[in-house]
């Protein structure tokens, strides 16, 4: 994953699967897998970035937990929260 500061002040993110790794069915199913969980953490990241996340992992190897798991690594090493604050009211 590289990523920059945002200078507009809102999070984008960008999916890239090579497509050495794979058809287009592939690289379609892991921007298909990986948007919600990037996007649902927009809300929590206290400093707005843009970010590409690329896909390296071959067709075969790809799994939605594999998925999940990645993400969650990225999320702990950017320091993003994944509980968001509840208002009672």
């Amino acid at each position: 994953m590289r990523w920059i500061d945002s200078p507009d002040g809102f999070c984008r993110f960008c999916f890239l699967a090579k497509k050495k790794n794979g058809n287009a069915v592939y690289r379609n199913r892991c921007r298909r897998l990986l948007r919600p969980l990037f996007y649902s953490m927009a809300p929590n990241i206290q400093k707005p970035v843009w970010a590409m996340i690329i896909v390296n992992d071959k067709a075969d190897e790809v799994t939605s937990e594999r998925f999940r798991d990645t993400a969650e690594k990225i999320f702990k090493k950017m320091e993003w929260t994944h509980v968001r604050a509840v208002e009672e009211v």
